[in-house]
């Protein structure tokens, strides 16, 4: 009878995990390409909330391959429409805002501390 038992379930676990919806997400893909200089990335949604990337004093290293390691900050989300914020220590400039997006993005933040770029590039 133990075995009977263990059949149904097993059929019953394969149905699920066959039936049951997918969780989906969304990724953001930014290239650090900077002089030497530190910067932030966060991700918001259309209420302004916070939902991947860093804090409000976390920084980080954002320098590419002529000064350092040239590293991608990839955040992965909830599939929800959201825009993308960068914000480079040190510069007078406001944060920089893309979006918003409906899909994976690739972003590229480049340039040094006072002159700064952020935009959405090709995946």
């Amino acid at each position: 009878m133990k075995f009977q038992a263990f059949y149904l379930i097993y059929i019953f676990i394969c149905i699920y995990i066959t039936l049951a919806p997918t969780i989906e997400a969304y990724t953001s893909d930014t290239n650090l390409d900077m002089g030497i200089a530190n910067c932030k990335i966060w991700v918001e949604d259309a209420s302004g909330n916070h939902i991947a990337g860093d804090g409000p004093n976390h920084y980080n290293d954002c320098s590419s391959s002529k000064f350092g390691k040239n590293d991608h900050q990839i955040l992965n989300f909830d599939n929800q429409t959201f825009w993308v914020h960068a914000k480079v220590q040190g510069s007078a400039k406001k944060a920089k805002v893309r979006g918003g997006f409906n899909a994976n993005t690739c972003l590229r933040i480049h340039g040094l501390t006072f002159d700064w770029g952020f935009d959405e590039v090709p995946c």
